[in-house]
């Protein structure tokens, strides 16, 4: 049984990584990922070509870590997290502080962290949109009443399509707000929402996002009433591959207005991740 030390990971290393976490996501029924091109330093515990615990620490900002750890279920509960984790903190700054994900569900994983002396930061929610609630809450007939807001439909909403690091981005904007869309192979992932603070608590925000949503859907059905999907979308390397998926996000716990908004768009919390500072 060997412990390795790594500040990068080669494609042989990260396919025994990934479906090592697959078996501990499917496991544990939890989506939490792990971070194979961000981190800064990797260390791995492996026994006859077999990688049976991982650990990896991506910079926040000085002195500050995001940590992601998974062993195998097979091989729990004999030290391979801690063995990873102390190795980990003496490559590390130091007085360096980590922060820890788990899901909510998961008391497992809670107990584990309690029990090395992690104690609770905040949550994260992750919400989704699914093509069925997307198309009701978006419906584009009377969007004005859907919205609540007269000059919702006559909202002068533009739209830019680029390509950030191989991944389709779409960026919609008006004067007073902004929100980019990420298309990823099984979901668009909704980020960057913002709205001027002088609108903010009016209604707009709501207004804009389902304006959005709705030009977004027109799109993705080709509807007459809009530009050609290819040609607004020409930036886009693979435009054929906008399709009806679930729109997701993520937002934190103590957002409450945030919560709220995405709540009448239709969006629903499906997954709240725990953060832990040790």
């Amino acid at each position: 049984m060997k412990l390795h030390k790594l500040s990068s990971l080669d494609p042989i290393r990260t396919k025994e990584i990934r479906d090592m976490v697959n078996i501990c996501t499917a496991h544990d029924g939890t989506s939490l990922s792990f971070p194979f091109e961000d981190g800064e330093l990797f260390l791995l515990i492996e026994e006859d070509h077999r990688i049976l615990s991982s650990i990896a620490f991506v910079p926040v900002e000085e002195k500050l870590y995001d940590c992601s750890a998974f062993t195998h279920p097979a091989f729990r509960g004999q030290g391979f997290f801690t063995d990873l984790l102390n190795a980990g903190i003496e490559a590390l700054p130091e007085d360096s502080e980590l922060l820890f994900y788990s899901d909510k569900k998961d008391r497992l994983t809670a107990a584990v962290l309690e029990t090395i002396g992690a104690e609770p930061d905040s949550e994260e929610h992750m919400m989704a949109l699914d093509p069925e609630d997307f198309f009701a809450a978006v419906r584009c007939a009377d969007l004005s009443k859907a919205s609540g807001i007269p000059s919702a439909s006559h909202l002068d909403i533009h739209m830019e399509s680029t390509d950030i690091d191989g991944t389709p981005t779409l960026f919609f904007h008006s004067s007073h707000a902004s929100v980019s869309f990420s298309v990823f192979p099984s979901h668009y992932y909704l980020y960057g929402f913002e709205v001027e603070e002088a609108c903010r608590g009016k209604g707009y925000g709501t207004g804009f996002l389902k304006a959005v949503l709705c030009r977004l859907w027109k799109l993705l059905v080709n509807d007459p009433s809009c530009p050609p999907l290819f040609a607004e979308l020409s930036s886009v390397r693979d435009a054929s591959a906008l399709s009806l998926r679930p729109v997701l996000l993520q937002v934190t716990g103590d957002n409450a207005p945030a919560l709220a908004l995405y709540k009448k768009t239709g969006f629903r919390i499906t997954e709240t991740l725990c953060c832990y500072l040790y």
